[in-house]
């Protein structure tokens, strides 16, 4: 069990979770929904979108911590350069994620989450078969798909710029929100 700044103990299971002790967590509100975050002094172990909020996309949302919480002021700053100065987020470093995240043992799923996290910059594409072929599996289209329903760090990961070939952008949030992924 791990201790939350706040007071408040949550069980982490997720992968790697159990080898960072401080973690902090927080939500981010921006146009397209509110934005759970968890990260450690690593970096960043979960950016996911709640669901049930905002069907559509508000662009009067500012994006903003709802908890004030200084550790995550990096990414909030590069969350609203997101969604507000694209031009300017492409110049930013990404939110480190957590390297217990990106899993040492090099899983299949790790190498496709670090392959994107690491080669695809903001505004280019790769459809699922590419990564697939650029993480040494070129039949695995499909275990590429099922590695972004998967990530735990959306938009940092960023899964929704993987499409299906020929530029059909296939699923996005458990296909509860496939307009969404048009729009990030």
């Amino acid at each position: 069990m791990a201790t939350l700044k706040g007071g408040r103990h949550k069980v982490l299971k997720r992968q790697g979770a159990r080898n960072c002790l401080n973690m902090d967590t927080f939500q981010i509100s921006s146009p397209v929904g509110t934005w759970e975050v968890e990260q450690c002094n690593l970096g960043v172990h979960l950016v996911k979108l709640k669901q049930g909020e905002y069907p559509e996309i508000d662009l009067e949302i500012p994006v903003r911590n709802l908890n004030k919480c200084s550790p995550a002021l990096y990414t909030e700053q590069w969350l609203d350069a997101y969604f507000n100065r694209l031009d300017e987020c492409m110049s930013m470093k990404l939110p480190t994620v957590c390297p217990y995240i990106l899993d040492p043992q090099q899983s299949f799923r790790s190498k496709v989450w670090d392959y994107i996290y690491s080669k695809l910059g903001v505004g280019e594409l790769a459809s699922y078969g590419e990564v697939a072929a650029a993480v040494g599996s070129s039949k695995a289209a499909q275990a590429v798909g099922t590695a972004m329903k998967m990530n735990p760090v959306s938009l940092i990961i960023p899964c929704h710029r993987v499409t299906r070939v020929g530029g059909d952008p296939g699923h996005y949030s458990g296909g509860t929100r496939d307009n969404l992924k048009v729009q990030l």
